[in-house]
């Protein structure tokens, strides 16, 4: 008792010295007219927060974004007319802290912030709904172009696939789908699969191969995913159908955006191959299993995550 009382009055003045110190610190190093951002998540994770933060500093006249850690983006895209930097100074977490209230809907919050000219802020959250993106889907479209080396890899690849169906009368004028495929850990890891996330049927992948072909006589569809062997399973009965293995996920991104459609399963990769795509996108709508936590996410329904627009299947 004696020894726990007499560390009490060093430790107190141990805790003030570092309170001070941080006060310090916030007024030397001070961020104006800025939005913070942590990038949280692999690459379509950290698209979705970066486009918000484009958009929402740009909705707000913030000239700047700075990140708390580098930049996982910038040796993907080109991030044109993006101005952001590294949060060296660890000054972030002197601002106040905005958190989104669900990951895969729209949060009015953001929308409805009174920031002056002077004020910064920390956002914190993943952004997931195509309403953050609006009016800016142009300028998004640009900021995530993809660097030279890898857009010119999948401008090669798709050229490979097309004459490797000429015999089975594949042209420059087949309509090309992109197929994205998301199991892996979906399927193996518990705590998505307590959490409610769902996996595409391979009833699903039927409707939605038909949906194309029914729409689009000349069709070749372009299988990318994390669990192929299930994929080629599922689609090897469709004569026109190309299996990509080898790739980085940013290649596999990349090529798939180079079609002219998408078929999507469930997950954010599928969801941006989709929006970069811009044609027809069709994916599955049993996303989230009903009653669970990850239901909560998308506020009860889906239509703030996928753009109105999309068609949903099962």
């Amino acid at each position: 008792y004696l020894i726990g009382k007499s560390l009490l009055k060093p430790v107190g003045i141990f805790l003030l010295i570092c309170i001070v110190y941080w006060h310090l610190h916030c007024m030397i190093f001070k961020l104006e007219n800025v939005i913070c951002i942590s990038i949280t998540g692999r690459l379509a994770n950290a698209m979705f927060q970066e486009a918000f933060v484009y958009s929402f500093a740009k909705n707000k006249g913030k000239s700047m974004v700075v990140f708390n850690s580098e930049n996982p983006l910038s040796n993907i895209f080109t991030l044109e007319g993006f101005t952001w930097k590294h949060d060296n100074t660890y000054s972030c977490g002197c601002l106040p802290k905005y958190e989104d209230k669900w990951d895969c809907a729209y949060d009015a919050t953001y929308e409805n912030l009174q920031l002056s000219p002077e004020d910064s802020v920390q956002v914190f959250g993943y952004f997931q709904s195509w309403k953050y993106l609006r009016g800016h889907e142009k300028d998004i479209k640009k900021l995530f172009t993809f660097q030279s080396h890898i857009k010119d890899r999948a401008d090669e690849q798709i050229q490979r696939i097309v004459n490797s169906f000429k015999q089975k009368g594949v042209t420059k004028e087949t309509v090309l789908v992109g197929v994205h495929i998301r199991r892996g850990d979906y399927v193996k890891n518990n705590v998505f699969v307590d959490f409610g996330y769902n996996v595409a049927t391979d009833t699903y992948i039927h409707h939605a191969v038909k949906y194309f072909q029914d729409k689009f006589k000349d069709v070749l569809f372009i299988v990318c995913g994390n669990d192929l062997p299930w994929a080629r399973e599922v689609m090897q009965r469709y004569e026109r159908t190309y299996f990509v293995e080898g790739n980085t996920p940013s290649q596999d991104m990349a090529l798939l955006s180079r079609t002219q459609h998408t078929l999507m399963t469930v997950g954010t990769f599928g969801w941006w191959i989709g929006w970069l795509t811009n044609g027809t996108t069709v994916y599955y709508k049993n996303t989230y299993r009903e009653g669970t936590k990850f239901m909560m996410e998308f506020h009860g329904s889906t239509k703030d995550h996928f753009p109105p627009h999309w068609i949903g299947l099962e």
